[in-house]
């Protein structure tokens, strides 16, 4: 329960709260039309400001980082574990809250400001004791029911989508949110709904994973099976051929020299077959030389010039006679000379063909040796290829690991979906009476509130618990929001039940939107009497022109729940803040 909401800003309006209705009224300024707001006035700005106080984040575009506002504080005092508690909260240092109460068996003991001498709590320290206090939630861990996380069903804000529909608070609430949080307000076990949206989570990695699969970083990780596997296969089927050859390899220390004199012998019988070429074609020339090399008779000579009836002398007879000695002695030697010229060129041949014959038997005996060893360096080089091939066998088997694990954990998941689900309706059927308890308080405060405008239905889908209000026929905002009325305050009394809970409920003049006038004021009586019967706040923020006064019953005294206070936007001075901010 709210007591008192209060501000170190001199012209704030203190607001002051009693058990059961509480009504904050905005005055209509005379001459305002229809399309004039009295949004300065401060109704919304009173419930910001109670979320604040309960450690609500405060952002840069809060309005406690306003510069009119940043340097004040905001102070309120409710009732909390059968005690009267004061907190005290600022823009300027947003993350302490101050506390004045006996908090000696807290689990986080209050520091002290040495500055002050007060006591404060760091704000997540503040709404970790809320929530042990209030909703009798401990540190459940991520995904789990928070104060933050539950309040606002009990104090829903306009701006943030709080009366868009009954189930969220927040237009921008994630799905397991919604079903961990009522879960828990519910009674029903929530961790099953905590544990799906980790499945989610886990889903949604391997779907990224699978959508990155062979591009980027992520595609040198994992990729297809089939794929993979092949892959595999090819790898140490060449990584055995290479461990096999490098089993057998014989390393020579003299394999390149070898080598080298190889090559050398190789290009010399190359030479001497060149060379025996070239001395055959020699010898063919001289042999075709010497046939044509046939000496002159000098009887041939003579018998010429006799032919020609000349007559030679005997001196000229004796003279031709020396030629042709002389040339038959040239001839000779020339012929002698040519021979021994074949003579020379074939004994060459013969030498050439024996070192030819010497080199290629060397040859083959080097051959045979290089054939059966290795040099040094090429064993190194097939060491590196069998290295490079051992680790790309080791990482294509990871990457099979890891994408058939990813297979395995996709069909795991869908196990585990269908394994909570059944957790979920076996709880459903075990917390039987706690909703139906639930059913039935939703379906008296809509049955009074209107004939009948919805039922409260809690199912159980493949993607988690549902919490819904079915409706038959049209859903206008109207509707839409008696729906929310009646869900609140069902939450409200289902926690005044069980002695915990924040015991306020609080909305403001947005509730009371597209409502027709009875049922308006069907709404502020039925609050009256619930809050009243079951010992809780029902805090009202409503325009003045919203006020059915003609339609409730004539026993109830609508202005006796009134705050003092009231607001107004006919001057700077009349809104909550008594000065525009």
């Amino acid at each position: 329960m709210i007591h008192e909401i209060s501000s170190s800003l001199p012209s704030f309006k203190t607001v002051r709260f009693d058990s059961g209705l509480n009504v904050v009224l905005a005055e209509k300024s005379k001459g305002a039309t229809d399309r004039q707001t009295r949004n300065s006035s401060g109704k919304t700005s009173l419930i910001t400001i109670v979320h604040f106080l309960m450690g609500a984040s405060c952002t840069k575009k809060s309005i406690f980082k306003y510069e009119s506002l940043r340097d004040q504080s905001f102070s309120t005092t409710f009732s909390l574990s059968m005690q009267r508690i004061t907190a005290r909260r600022s823009g300027f240092d947003p993350n302490k809250v101050y506390v004045d109460a006996n908090l000696s068996e807290w689990p986080d003991r209050p520091t002290e400001d040495l500055a002050t001498g007060d006591f404060y709590l760091p704000v997540k320290k503040w709404t970790a004791a809320l929530a042990a206090s209030m909703f009798g939630v401990n540190d459940f861990g991520k995904y789990a029911p928070s104060f933050r996380s539950m309040v606002p069903y009990f104090a829903r804000v306009e701006t943030e989508g709080g009366f868009l529909n009954a189930e969220n608070y927040y237009s921008k609430q994630q799905p397991w949110n919604v079903q961990v949080n009522l879960s828990y307000l519910l009674g029903l076990n929530w961790k099953p709904a905590q544990e799906l949206q980790q499945v989610r989570e886990r889903e949604k990695a391997i779907k990224t994973l699978k959508k990155d699969a062979g591009k980027g970083v992520m595609g040198n990780l994992i990729g297809k099976a089939g794929e993979l596997r092949t892959k595999l296969a090819l790898a140490e089927k060449e990584l055995k051929r290479l461990a096999n050859e490098l089993k057998e390899f014989q390393v020579l220390p003299e394999y390149r020299d070898l080598e080298k004199e190889a090559s050398t012998i190789a290009i010399r019988q190359s030479d001497l077959a060149n060379a025996n070429t070239l001395a055959r074609q020699r010898i063919k020339a001289i042999e075709q030389q010497l046939q044509a090399e046939q000496p002159v008779q000098a009887n041939e000579v003579m018998a010429m010039y006799e032919e020609a009836s000349v007559v030679l002398p005997d001196l000229v007879r004796k003279r031709i006679e020396d030629v042709q000695a002389f040339h038959d002695r040239v001839i000779k030697n020339r012929l002698l000379h040519l021979q021994r010229e074949i003579q020379d060129a074939e004994q060459r041949i013969v030498v050439r063909e024996s070192e030819a014959q010497g080199l290629d038997s060397r040859r083959r005996e080097i051959m045979k040796v290089l054939s059966s060893h290795g040099a040094i360096d090429q064993m190194i080089k097939l060491e590196e290829e069998r290295s490079r091939l051992f680790s790309l066998v080791d990482e294509l088997k990871k990457r099979l690991e890891v994408t058939n694990k990813l297979e395995s954990t996709k069909t795991e998941l869908t196990i585990e979906r269908a394994q909570l689900k059944q957790r979920i309706t076996i709880d459903h059927a075990e917390h039987d009476e706690v909703l139906r308890d639930a059913i039935l308080i939703f379906e008296e405060l809509s049955r009074e509130i209107s004939d009948h405008e919805g039922s409260l239905e809690v199912d159980v889908s493949d993607n988690g618990p549902t919490f819904k209000i079915k409706v038959e026929g049209g859903r206008s905002v109207g509707i839409r929001n008696m729906q929310i009325f009646c869900f609140d305050m069902m939450l409200s009394i289902i926690w005044a039940k069980r002695n915990l809970g924040p015991g306020f409920l609080i909305h403001d003049s947005h509730l009371f939107d597209g409502m027709d006038s009875r049922q308006v004021a069907k709404a502020i009586e039925i609050g009256e009497a619930k809050s009243r019967e079951h010992n809780f706040q029902y805090i009202i923020t409503m325009n003045s022109d919203q006020v059915p006064r003609d339609e409730f019953k004539p026993e109830f005294d609508f202005d006796g729940f009134v705050n003092p206070v009231q607001l107004s936007d006919e001057n700077e001075t009349g809104g909550l803040f008594g000065m525009r901010i």
